[in-house]
């Protein structure tokens, strides 16, 4: 039987971006996952990311300066264009907490901002009309990411670096050991350490194994709305940091044409198994109608003309986890990016590849550790 040096267990984004660096490492690499390829079961589909300096975290920061020339590094080994450099408004109504971390954040990373009034950023952006109340701030360093050929840059890449992706193929039982047996619907494979990132399904794997991470998994609705005036083609995109954590962010018009997307950043609790299943309370369209009242008019909120979804899976402190089982270190766990995820992608991928391979992480893992949330998570094996 093939020893690997690392398998990895599933392809979204941060799976792909580890495999690629585990690849780039020379290590022997098998890449699984469930669905068949390309799917839009979980939380790395899509055609556009919000991709940012503009954190208030130092460690998400950190990764950011590594992850955009990692972005680019991609384009250039693919020869695709993924990163669209449009800009990010941040707006806020009092008491303006969020803008001024993200302001901030942006000054300490030495990058360029603007500030606006609402009549000044009218006058700059047709088919926008902050109301009265808002700041705003102009993050020239920020735009959008090009996710579904993301994806599809990290697979290419990957083979040609002679990793294995192995889809259509779900994992029924990790073994651990010294030598780690993974057992799926097809084989068996063995492997000196196994990385585990499975997105939704974080919890299902990680329960057989005694780990007991809070997470949360949501159903997130991305609705798309009509232009009816304005060169939204041409705005940058959005974050609205009014409601918190549950803020509300817009791509211009990158993906269909004539439509701009407008989202909330939280959703309705739902099993990544029966999503389609959930009942809906439509809690977010009446609040997304609000907002492009208040601050986008060139838009028709009347009512979305496309809605899609995909599934957040969010710790209680909105924070990743990227770190080694406690009883089994050569388990590396990577869980729980509550929205993150994308475009940290090729630094969380980098950090997951180094854990694996018993290297020093290149960045500050105690933020990220699974001991921050006590010594409960951890519960006697099912093995």
């Amino acid at each position: 039987m093939v020893l690997y040096d690392t398998i990895v267990v599933g392809a979204g984004i941060n799976g792909l971006a580890t495999a690629y660096h585990l690849a780039k490492m020379n290590k022997k690499t098998l890449l699984l996952e469930q669905f068949g390829l390309p799917h839009s079961r979980g939380s790395s589909h899509g055609q556009s990311r919000v991709t940012r300096y503009a954190y208030s975290q130092d460690h998400y920061i950190r990764m950011m300066e590594d992850a955009f020339p990692m972005w680019s590094q991609l384009e250039k080994e693919t020869g695709t264009t993924l990163f669209t450099p449009c800009g990010l408004l941040i707006l806020e109504k009092s008491p303006y907490n969020g803008l001024e971390g993200r302001k901030k954040a942006l000054v300490k990373a030495n990058k360029p901002i603007q500030e606006f009034t609402p009549e000044e950023a009218s006058r700059r952006y047709p088919g926008m009309r902050p109301c009265e109340g808002y700041r705003i701030v102009l993050d020239e360093s920020a735009g959008s990411l090009r996710a579904d050929k993301a994806l599809l840059c990290f697979q290419s890449r990957f083979k040609e670096l002679g990793g294995s992706l192995h889809d259509e193929e779900a994992v029924r039982q990790i073994i651990p050991g010294r030598i780690v047996t993974v057992v799926t619907t097809k084989a068996r494979y063995r492997a000196k350490s196994i990385v585990i990132t499975p997105g939704p399904w974080a919890s299902k794997i990680l329960h057989p194994l005694g780990l007991h991470i809070p997470l949360t998994t949501y159903r997130i609705r991305v609705f798309y709305w009509r232009v009816k005036y304005g060169a939204f083609d041409k705005h940058p995109c959005i974050i609205d940091d009014t409601r918190g954590d549950r803020h509300i962010y817009t791509v211009p018009e990158h993906e269909y044409p004539g439509l701009v997307k407008v989202v909330m950043h939280g959703g309705t609790a739902s099993d990544p198994d029966s999503r389609d299943a959930v009942s809906l309370d439509g809690f977010e369209i009446p609040l997304l109608q609000k907002f492009i009242q208040e601050v986008l008019p060139g838009l028709d909120n009347s009512a979305p003309v496309i809605e899609e979804s995909c599934i957040y899976t969010v710790t209680p402190d909105m924070e990743v986890v990227i770190d080694r089982h406690p009883s089994h270190p050569n388990i590396i766990i990577g869980c729980g990016f509550s929205g993150h995820g994308f475009k940290l992608a090729p630094a969380t991928g980098k950090a997951l590849a180094e854990l694996a391979s018993g290297r020093e992480p290149s960045y500050d893992m105690k933020p990220l550790s699974i001991s921050r949330f006590g010594k409960g998570v951890l519960t006697k094996s099912n093995l």
